[in-house]
């Protein structure tokens, strides 16, 4: 997924309120982290699963959670 599908899947997502409000307080606790967020959308747009993983683990603990459901919810 490039960056501009992720961003129309986001937009469309949205739409949803609890999801905006749930995705909206994670994205505030990664923002909290230094220097996390560029690195975090690279990640997102990763397709292959294991790549995608293995990035994954390099993350601090509390980002990993966080992304982890971040993924979960934009699937």
């Amino acid at each position: 997924m490039d960056a501009y599908q992720l961003i129309g899947l986001l937009q469309q997502k949205m739409k949803d309120p609890r999801f905006a409000s749930r995705f909206n307080q994670l994205a505030e606790e990664l923002n909290s982290i230094p220097g996390l967020q560029q690195r975090v959308m690279q990640i997102v747009q990763i397709d292959n699963e294991k790549k995608r993983q293995k990035e994954l683990d390099k993350l601090p603990s509390k980002a990993k959670s966080i992304v982890k459901e971040l993924l979960e919810m934009l699937r």
